[in-house]
């Protein structure tokens, strides 16, 4: 394989912004965001990692930008004759289904989290489990709600790409670029967490 280019390569022009990960969520449920382009995995997320993502935007950690890519440009017209009438999608996800996913399901009541993560006033139902007691997005109290917005936001890098083939290469480079963690690299990081 070579990593000859036939032209310099052309710079992109991603705009990154933060969004509320409730735009996320709107724009799945109105059917503007397409999630299952043809390079793009199933549902893979556990519960387990769905909620570490909850917690991490309580905590107000840094999270990876989903990088999505607007489908209603010119060049994407001019692209995709075939998509003139419009497809009803107005982006399309490159990389962060499973962030979106999770949103979908936290605002969506699917997802619960422990609700000690929460002040004891923005708690109105909780659910017991073996872990003790856990509390939905939908049982917490109007101001608990907003408060859990607020927390709940994603960066965004937005391209205008013209083709799905662009946006593979893009997801090739987004998701290739690194090495995944180990088992026994996490292990070790969980028991440094737990301070042994």
């Amino acid at each position: 394989m070579t990593r000859q280019t036939t032209a310099p390569l052309t710079h992109l022009s991603l705009n990154v912004t933060n969004r509320f990960a409730d735009f996320f969520v709107r724009n799945v449920e109105r059917g503007n965001i397409l999630l299952d382009a043809p390079y793009q995995r199933g549902s893979v997320w556990s519960e387990s990692q769905r909620m570490g993502l909850v917690r991490s935007w309580l905590m107000g950690l840094p999270i990876p930008a989903v990088v999505i890519n607007d489908r209603t440009s010119p060049d994407w017209a001019r692209a995709n004759p075939q998509d003139r009438e419009g497809t009803g999608y107005v982006y399309a996800v490159i990389d962060g289904k499973q962030r979106i996913l999770t949103a979908v399901a936290w605002f969506g009541g699917e997802l619960r989290v422990p609700a000690s993560w929460f002040p004891a006033k923005h708690v109105a139902t909780t659910e017991d489990t073996d872990d003790g007691p856990h509390v939905r997005f939908t049982g917490l109290t109007e101001v608990g709600r907003r408060f859990a917005e607020n927390r709940c936001v994603l960066p965004c890098a937005e391209g205008r790409l013209a083709s799905v083939e662009q946006e593979a290469e893009v997801y090739l480079l987004v998701n290739g670029g690194g090495t995944p963690q180990t088992t026994t690299d996490m292990a070790n990081a969980r028991r440094v967490a737990e301070g042994k």
